[in-house]
């Protein structure tokens, strides 16, 4: 059961089928149906934090027509929304969001992945006495993203065991050797599309281990927590529209990790592995299994 701690005002659909012009336009790659949601959501989103006009298109919409007033800025959608849109709009401030790097040309943008420390501090504060963390990646994570949940680590104390995977083999060995050594001090940390890899061959072994020993296993997808999980932070699709609108007016540079998060928990996992997490606690999630 899933008790809902935090109400969300349902997001309004995005134009998407007109494109049409507009002073600021969302730009988006053709998504698959279940994931439309996460577009008008960014929408509304970005909406709430400008006052301008706004437009939102799909890619191949945008480049099956002529525009006559070009955009003065564009939120883009991963990398490929980013470059049509600057070849498109040659003139135009354009953000790219939701990338994993940041992109050549682009002089800010923000990521698609959370910001570490908030995870950590997360773990921290429902399993204080954690005091070594496996952080299991993909291979291609980027470098500064790692090393940026390393520092975070480090900082809470925590001793970093970094595994790389690159494949369903190598993450199930990585399982393998977490049941084998993983105590009562030790917490997991799948990032994000790991589990992926294969849920259903991947998280039964570990969710197992952790609740035999009593260790936190934690991830970046919600769906795992409904499936044993201790706990995930994943974006908030309409605090990125909002922090995208923010971003346009500010001159910071570089690539900014996601800090608006919807925090899923699940209780029974707590209890099973001895963690005593009260309502003070979980008041701070918006989404609880149980």
């Amino acid at each position: 059961m899933v008790l809902l701690l935090a109400w969300l005002p349902t997001a309004q659909p995005a134009p998407a089928a007109a494109c049409q012009e507009a002073p600021l336009m969302l730009i988006h790659p053709a998504v698959a149906r279940p994931y439309e949601e996460v577009i008008d959501q960014l929408f509304e989103g970005l909406g709430q934090g400008t006052r301008q006009d706004m437009g939102v298109c799909a890619l191949d919409a945008l480049n099956a027509r002529s525009w006559s007033r070009p955009p003065r800025q564009v939120v883009a959608v991963g990398g490929s929304a980013y470059a049509a849109a600057e070849q498109a709009f040659p003139n135009a401030r354009v953000l790219p969001i939701l990338v994993e790097t940041l992109p050549a040309a682009a002089r800010d943008g923000l990521s698609r992945f959370v910001e570490p420390s908030l995870v950590l501090a997360q773990l921290r504060a429902l399993s204080p006495n954690t005091e070594s963390l496996y952080f299991i990646h993909l291979s291609d994570a980027p470098a500064e993203l790692i090393r940026r949940a390393q520092r975070s680590a480090e900082r809470l104390g925590l001793r970093w065991i970094p595994i790389a995977v690159g494949n369903l083999r190598e993450a199930a060995l990585a399982i393998e050797r977490v049941r084998g050594e993983a105590s009562t001090t030790s917490a997991v940390w799948f990032h994000r599309d790991v589990l992926a890899l294969n849920p259903d061959i991947l998280i039964p072994p570990i969710v197992r281990r952790s609740w035999a020993v009593g260790f936190p296993v934690i991830s970046d997808d919600a769906d795992t927590v409904e499936r044993g999980l201790l706990f995930a932070l994943t974006p908030d699709y309409r605090a990125v529209g909002h922090a995208a609108a923010a971003q346009l007016a500010e001159k910071r540079a570089g690539l900014r990790n996601l800090r608006g998060v919807h925090r899923v928990l699940n209780a029974r996992t707590a209890r099973a592995i001895g963690l005593a997490v009260g309502p003070a606690e979980e008041a701070g999630f918006d989404a609880i299994h149980d």
